[in-house]
């Protein structure tokens, strides 16, 4: 192409893969080699397009309009209904600093390129009345409203009022898609509508019209005459081959390119001066019931059936070839869902398929910016060169970070498009033999990279709950180790508590004993010896009061020895916790007639200084309680063991008292209960019910080990 920089011209149009837009585009590239230009297609269908009876969709505009055209040519005859006249007249106004050729719609300021009406029509209806005599119409309109579908519409209407005053034709809207006339066709003929002609206003209609007549068993041409319009290359290798209007496609894009070239300064021709056949023409085949008449007739119709089934064999393996490879291309695309892997596998494809340059380019979907763009994937002849994550940053305008290689004439840019979301654009050299290739790559495309940036998106979202759960772990791990220091000082805390509570109770109780038991007891002794020396005189009320006396203050003595014992049981030391629970007992049985018993397991013991404490004053505790409260008639004192643990058990048969649900203790004397049990990591029991109270409490015998 030279070294100079060449004309950048976009065309635009809504799909690549549709025979006549194709045509157009492939006549436009054969012009433009004769000049310094590159040609750009702008695919404008999505989903919605297909709903929209061929509805430009408006990513296509916004793409080329960021894109730094030179010219442009847009397809304004394929837009369907869904665009009005205006609403297209505001999307070419963006274009309005550089020279535009509409084909198919005029404009303002527009220079506008369209086939010229000629007779095409008039001689179709004429001759399917005159020549096959037929009388009842169905005539498959396209979108309602589209303007060269009206003009059909009306020119067939005319001429067959004038030939057949009395004709009543049905008019069908099947947006010139085949499958809404497969279905049109096939609800007329479930309606058991009498038609023998079908007129359609594109060559796609009228092959799904024939598609639906043929599987209901009604024969095409014999019984109903079917004819196009377009004379698209599939038409004439259709069984049988169709009958249509014939349009200059080719020449059409050969035009639009000369306009350009001129309004550029490529080329001194005047547009005016250009000389070109843009007319229609009446083709006849064999759908409208011609080419069936003698012996010659017949062996050329024959002839010619077998070059079409050999090129429709043709068409179906170079379908099914097509089918396979891109299966294998979308097989190795949804293989991964890693960016990097996608990419690659697609480079390999893209080679397969014979296309020499390719590139992936995603918009900022982050900040909604699709002025700005990311390079993520480019493919130079055999070179691959792939930039993930980020991808190469710049402007869209150049649509490439370098611009487009002047090495190549044409390229066909696909919008990627999910849903709503524009995710960016593929652009490639159309060296693809099949021209349905693009649409299936870009879908292709769409859908891994989606599934990609999903998953993507995924992995971020689950590094960061990691990092999330990792941080709260650690808050976690760190409250839990504040806790159990906290709960570790509070039993320290607890434990001194308790300690010095024993020592304070162990002095008092030693207080007592070594002054209070000593002073009570000499009291008592002086007492009996006034008592003595009172015998001896006449003072018997005196005598008495001294007696009263002696034998109060040595039961006090008594007294107050057994509360020293209780406050300090000094055997607990000497004789071990067996022996100061059997002297707790006997005490207990001479102060309260006899009616605690004592049950020991043989062999039971504990050894732990702490354990034996706290054990002894639940035991101490629980006497007092159900002595001084439960009524009790008997009360039994159990000490047993296991290989384990060691249980003291205190059971009476008093009045009981009620313990609340979820709660061991109640009450000041059940509260320390509780709290000397979990000091030495005891489990306290309390049961109790009208015939008597349970109070037990098990620690493990390696508590103390």
């Amino acid at each position: 192409m030279g070294t100079a920089e060449p004309k950048r011209i976009g065309f635009l149009a809504t799909q690549f893969d549709e025979y006549y837009q194709n045509l157009v585009f492939h006549g436009a590239l054969e012009e433009a080699r004769r000049y310094p230009v590159q040609l750009i297609f702008y695919e404008g269908s999505n989903t919605e397009t297909f709903v929209k009876s061929g509805a430009l969709d408006d990513t296509a505009f916004s793409l080329a309009a960021k894109t730094q055209l030179d010219g442009l040519i847009v397809m304004t005859n394929t837009m369907g209904s869904s665009f009005s006249h205006e609403r297209i007249a505001g999307y070419l106004a963006s274009f309005s600093h550089m020279p535009i050729v509409s084909v198919g719609l005029e404009f303002d300021n527009v220079y506008t390129l369209r086939p010229q009406a000629g007779c095409g029509m008039v001689q179709l209806t004429s001759h399917l009345v005159e020549v096959h005599h037929r009388r009842h119409f169905l005539f498959l309109a396209g979108p309602e409203g589209h303007p060269e579908s009206e003009a059909r519409k009306r020119e067939f209407l005319h001429t067959l009022s004038e030939l057949l005053p009395e004709a009543e034709p049905v008019i069908r809207y099947a947006d010139f898609l085949e499958e809404r006339a497969y279905e049109t066709t096939i609800a007329l003929i479930e309606g058991h509508w009498p038609f023998d002609a079908v007129v359609a206003a594109n060559d796609q209609m009228a092959f799904g019209s024939i598609r639906a007549l043929e599987e209901h068993g009604i024969r095409v041409p014999a019984q109903v005459s079917v004819t196009g319009f377009d004379d698209i290359p599939y038409s004439v290798l259709s069984i049988p081959a169709l009958t249509t209007i014939h349009q200059p496609t080719s020449e059409l894009g050969r035009r639009a390119i000369a306009y350009l070239a001129t309004e550029l300064g490529l080329s001194s021709s005047n547009p005016a001066d250009m000389v070109a056949d843009l007319s229609t023409s009446f083709v006849i085949r064999q759908s409208c019931g011609c080419m069936n008449g003698g012996s010659e007739e017949t062996a050329s119709t024959v002839d010619q059936l077998q070059m079409r089934l050999r090129n429709l064999f043709s068409l179906q393996v170079g379908e099914r070839s097509r089918s396979a490879f891109l299966r294998r291309i979308e097989a190795a695309v949804v293989r991964s869902f890693k960016l990097e892997e996608i990419l690659s596998a697609l480079s390999h494809g893209l080679k397969q398929l014979g296309i020499r340059f390719a590139a992936v380019v995603m918009v900022d979907e982050r900040r909604k910016n699709t002025s700005r763009a990311s390079l993520l994937m480019q493919l130079t002849g055999e070179e691959v060169r792939i930039f993930t994550p980020n991808g190469h940053q710049f402007s869209t305008r150049s649509l490439l970070p370098q611009g487009l290689p002047k090495d190549f004439q044409a390229y066909v840019c696909e919008s990627l498009q999910f849903g709503t979301e524009q995710m960016g654009y593929f652009i490639c050299t159309p060296d693809a033999k099949d021209m349905r290739v693009y649409a299936s790559l870009r879908d292709l495309i769409t859908t891994s990279m989606k599934g990609a940036l999903i998953m993507s998106l995924e992995k971020d979202r689950e590094l960061m709950l990691q990092r999330e759960v990792h941080e709260r772990t650690g808050e976690l791990v760190a409250a839990n180790k504040k806790l159990k220091k906290e709960i570790a000082q509070r039993k320290e805390l607890e434990q001194e508590l308790l300690e010095v509570s024993n020592n304070i109770m162990t002095r008092i109780g030693q207080d007592i004993h070594d002054d209070l038991c000593q002073d009570l007891a000499a009291l008592g002794m002086l007492a009996a010896t006034l008592e003595s020396t009172l015998k001896k005189t006449e003072l018997a009320s005196a005598r008495q009061l001294a007696k009263s006396i002696s034998e109060s203050a040595l039961k006090s003595a008594y007294t107050a020895k057994q509360i020293a014992r209780d406050l300090f049981p000094s055997d607990l030391q000497d004789n071990g916790f067996t022996a100061s629970v059997m002297q707790l007992v006997k005490s207990k049985n001479v102060t309260d007639g006899n009616m605690v018993s004592l049950e020991i397991q043989p062999g039971f013991h504990i050894d732990d200084k702490q354990q034996a404490i706290q054990l002894y004053r639940i035991i101490q505790e629980a006497l007092n309680n159900a002595l001084k409260y439960a009524k009790a008639t008997r009360i039994t004192v159990n000490l047993r063991y296991d290989d384990q643990s060691a249980t003291v058990e205190v059971v009476d048969d008093g009045v009981g008292f009620e313990v609340k649900k979820g709660r061991t203790a109640s009450g000041m004397g059940m509260k320390i209960l509780s709290y000397r049990a979990n000091l030495i990591g005891g489990k306290l029991h309390i049961a109790s019910s009208p015939s008597g109270t349970m109070v037990s409490c098990r620690v493990s015998l390696q508590e103390g080990a």
